[in-house]
C-alpha cells in the first residue's frame, strides 16, 4: 500500500514548492501493527511521602534489602560550574559538613535565585524506599536550598515527591512510599544565591516484574550493516543495471556506462560527487547516531535488536523536489531520492537523512499534528550538521567551502509573527530547536536530547509537540520557553554564532515594523502583525532620554478568553552581551546604557496550549487569532 506519509518530507527548490502538493511517498500503512520504540518503562507505579526527612547527622539505608542505587545511575544536570564536577553527587562520600570538598562538589555558581536540577537516570525500573541528600554550602556563594524538592518519572510526566529537608551539616532525608521508576529529579533554589550538592544517596532495590531494560531506543549496533536485497526497491534499479558505491551504513546506486536503472531515470553522476555524498552521510550518521544517540534509521520501526540494513541512496532525473524520503512500511526502513545534481549538497542529503532519524523514532508517524514539524526537525538536523566539526572534516577532505547556516531571517524574523510552527515558516521554524538544544537558560528537561526526547515521549495520541515539551521542561511551562526564545531572537542570542552573524549582517533589511502610532507615547499593534500562537513582534526601541525607560502592554483582547502574552525587554551591550528585562503582566522599566541598545518582544502566550495540525489550520482557529495589544513607552520610542 502507498500514500502520502507526510506532507513536510521534501526538501524543496524554491521553484518547485508546488510539487509539494502533488507528489505522493511511499508512506506507512495506517493499518500496520508497527510500533514505536521509547525510553519509557512500563509498570510503573507506586507513590511518594511528601513528609519532611529528619536531617540525621548520619546516613541511612533504606532498609535490609536495600542499597544505594546511586552509584550505578548516570547522572545530569541544569548546570554544573566549571570548576565543580557533577561526578562528586554519586561519589560515595561520606561528608563531615557541609563545605567539605574532600570527595568533590557540585555546584552551580553563579546562578543566584534559580531554579537547578540534578537527574538521575537508571537503565531499568527501581523501587526506591527514600532519598538523602548532604547539601553543599561554603558560607559565600554556594548555599543550602532555601527551596528544595523531588520528582520521579511516572512513564508520561514527572510527578512531584515531596520537599526536601534543607538542614547544614547533615543528611537530609525524604521517605519514599516504594514507588517504582527509573527517573529523580531534584531541584534546589536559594533564594540570594546558588546552590550545590556534595553526595545525593538513593535507597532502592531492582522492581520485581522488570529484570530487564525497557527497549533501548538506540540498541548496540552491530560491526556490519547488510545491503539491501529484496526489502524495498525504487524504480526497479537493482546491481545488475545501475552502478553503485557503498560506504559502512550507505548505498549510492547512480547511472553511468549505460546503466540507468530499470526505469532508466537513474542520474549520471560524477564519481567524486557520489564519494562526497557518502561522505556527509556517513558524518551525519556518527554525529547523530553514534556520538549523539538517535536511534539508527538502520533498523526497521518493528524491530528492537536488528538486523541492520544499510539505507539506499537513489540519484534521479525525474524527481521534481531537491530530496525526498521514502520508507517502505512492510520492511520498516527509510531511503532517500534526490536530484541527480543534490547528490552532493548536505542541504539536500543530510536534510533528507533527518526525516529517516524522526522516522526510525517513528512515535511522530501518522501522527497529524507533528506533520509540519517534520519538516521543522529536518532543517534543524542539516543547520546542525553544517556548523559541526563532522562537516568540516568533510570539507576539508574534499576541498568544499565552509558550511554556513540555513537561517532564513526573512522567514523567523521578518514574519516572527505567525504561529511557532505554521504553514508558512515550517521548514524555516528550526532555530527554536536549536534554542531547547543549547538551552542557553538552563531551563530543566533541555539540552542536547531535547530533540530525541521530543519523539520518545510522545503519547502518540496526535498531540503536538508543544505538549510533549511542556512535559520533558516541567516544571517550566511552554509559555516561558516560547517567551524566553523570542527573547533571545531579538539579538539571535541563542549559541549560534554563525545565525548571529547572519543577522547583524542583514537586520536593517527585516522587517520590525509592528505598530501603529496612537499618540505620542501610546502604540497599538499592526492588525496585519498581530502575533499568532507561539510567534511574537521584535520591537527595536530607540531611547529618547536619559536612558531610563518604561513600558506597559496591555492586552486589547482578541475574543479567547485563555488569551495572554509574555513580554520581556532584550538589552545588548557593545560586547555583546544580552541581558533580559521580564515584564511582570507587560510592566517594568529598565535601564540602557550607553552604547547599549534594547528591543521590546511581545510573545502571543496564551494559558492553554492548542492542538492544531498546521496543514490544516484555518484563519478562526485560536491558533491562528492574533493577539491584538497597545504600548506605552516612556524614554523611549519603536525604531521602525
Amino acid at each position: 500500500m502507498t500514500r502520502q506519509l507526510r506532507k513536510g518530507m521534501f526538501f524543496l527548490l524554491p521553484f518547485l514548492c508546488a510539487a509539494l502538493l502533488t507528489f505522493a511517498l511511499y508512506g506507512c500503512d495506517s493499518g500496520s501493527n508497527a510500533g514505536g520504540n521509547t525510553d519509557t518503562p512500563s509498570g510503573i507505579g507506586g507513590g511518594c511521602d511528601a513528609g519532611p526527612g529528619d536531617g540525621d547527622s548520619g546516613p541511612t539505608d533504606g532498609g535490609d534489602s536495600t542499597s544505594n542505587i546511586a552509584l550505578t545511575a548516570n547522572a545530569s544536570t541544569s548546570y554544573v560550574s566549571p570548576w565543580e564536577t557533577l561526578d562528586a553527587v554519586n561519589s560515595d562520600a561520606n561528608p563531615s559538613h557541609s563545605n567539605d570538598k574532600s570527595s568533590g562538589a557540585y555546584g552551580n555558581w553563579y546562578n543566584p535565585d534559580s531554579l537547578q536540577w540534578v537527574q538521575y537516570d537508571w537503565h531499568h525500573n527501581h523501587s526506591i524506599s527514600s532519598v538523602e541528600v548532604y547539601w553543599f554550602d561554603d558560607n559565600g556563594g554556594v548555599l543550602t536550598p532555601t527551596t528544595a524538592y523531588l520528582e520521579y518519572f511516572d512513564g508520561a510526566d514527572w510527578v512531584r515527591c515531596g520537599d526536601v529537608p534543607r538542614a547544614k551539616d547533615a543528611w537530609n532525608r525524604l521517605a519514599l512510599n516504594n514507588i517504582v521508576t527509573n527517573r529523580l529529579r531534584l531541584f534546589m533554589r536559594n533564594a540570594t544565591q546558588s546552590t550545590g550538592i556534595l553526595e545525593w544517596r538513593v535507597w532502592g532495590v531492582a522492581a520485581d516484574g522488570d529484570p530487564t531494560p525497557p527497549p533501548d531506543p538506540n540498541p548496540p549496533q552491530p560491526d556490519a550493516y547488510r545491503p539491501i536485497t529484496n526489502q524495498y526497491v525504487l524504480h526497479n534499479v537493482t546491481t545488475a543495471n545501475a552502478l553503485h558505491k557503498d560506504s559502512d551504513h550507505f548505498r549510492i546506486y547512480y547511472g553511468g556506462n549505460g546503466l540507468n536503472g530499470g526505469r532508466g531515470n537513474l542520474a549520471d553522476v560524477p564519481e567524486r560527487n557520489v564519494d562526497i555524498a557518502l561522505a556527509h552521510l556517513e558524518a551525519a550518521h556518527r554525529f547523530f547516531v553514534d556520538d549523539w544517540g538517535f536511534r539508527s534509521p538502520g533498523i526497521s520501526v518493528h524491530a528492537n535488536d536488528g538486523p541492520y540494513y544499510k539505507m539506499n541512496i537513489y540519484p534521479t532525473t525525474t524527481l521534481n523536489a531537491g530530496g525526498v524520503m521514502l520508507y517502505d512500511h512492510r520492511a520498516g526502513l527509510s531511503y532517500i531520492e534526490v536530484r541527480g545534481p543534490q547528490l552532493a549538497a548536505p542541504r539536500v542529503t543530510v536534510h533528507e537523512y533527518g526525516h529517516c532519524l524522526t522516522l526510525t523514532e517513528y512515535n511522530w508517524a501518522d501522527q497529524t499534528r507533528t506533520g509540519a514539524w517534520w519538516e521543522t526537525v529536518a532543517n534543524w538536523v542539516a543547520d546542525t550538521y553544517l556548523n559541526s566539526p563532522y562537516y568540516e572534516e568533510v570539507r576539508q577532505r574534499f576541498g568544499l567551502s565552509a558550511g554556513g547556516t540555513i537561517i532564513d531571517l526573512n522567514k523567523v524574523i521578518g514574519q516572527s509573527h505567525l504561529t511557532i510552527c505554521h504553514n508558512q515558516n515550517y521548514y524555516e521554524a528550526w532555530p527554536f530547536l536549536t534554542y531547547l538544544t543549547n538551552n542557553p537558560d538552563n531551563y530543566p528537561g533541555l539540552g542536547k536530547m531535547a530533540v530525541p526526547d521530543l519523539f520518545r515521549h510522545h503519547r502518540r495520541n496526535n498531540e503536538t509537540p508543544l505538549h510533549v515539551l511542556e512535559r520533558i521542561a516541567s516544571p517550566v511551562r511552554v509559555q516561558t520557553l516560547l517567551g524566553r526564545y523570542w527573547a533571545r531572537m531579538a539579538y539571535l542570542d541563542i549559541d549560534h554564532p554563525r545565525a548571529q552573524q547572519a543577522f547583524f549582517s542583514s537586520r536593517n533589511r527585516l522587517n520590525f515594523a509592528n505598530l501603529d502610532s496612537v499618540d505620542n507615547q501610546t502604540y497599538r499593534v499592526k492588525s496585519t502583525r498581530q502575533p499568532m500562537y507561539g510567534g511574537a513582534n521584535i520591537i527595536p526601541l530607540r531611547v529618547t532620554g536619559n536612558g531610563d525607560i518604561m513600558v506597559v502592554v496591555s492586552n486589547l483582547g482578541n475574543g479567547l478568553q485563555e488569551s495572554n502574552f509574555t513580554a520581556t525587554v532584550a538589552i545588548r551591550a557593545n560586547s555583546g552581551a544580552v541581558r533580559y528585562v521580564e515584564l511582570r503582566n507587560g510592566v517594568g522599566q529598565a535601564t540602557v546604557a550607553a552604547g547599549e541598545e534594547a528591543s521590546l518582544v511581545v510573545v502571543n502566550t496564551p494559558n492553554t496550549l492548542y492542538l492544531y495540525d498546521a496543514f490544516q489550520s484555518r484563519a478562526g482557529s485560536p491558533e491562528n487569532i492574533g493577539l491584538d495589544y497597545q504600548v506605552r513607552l516612556a524614554g523611549a520610542v519603536p525604531d521602525h
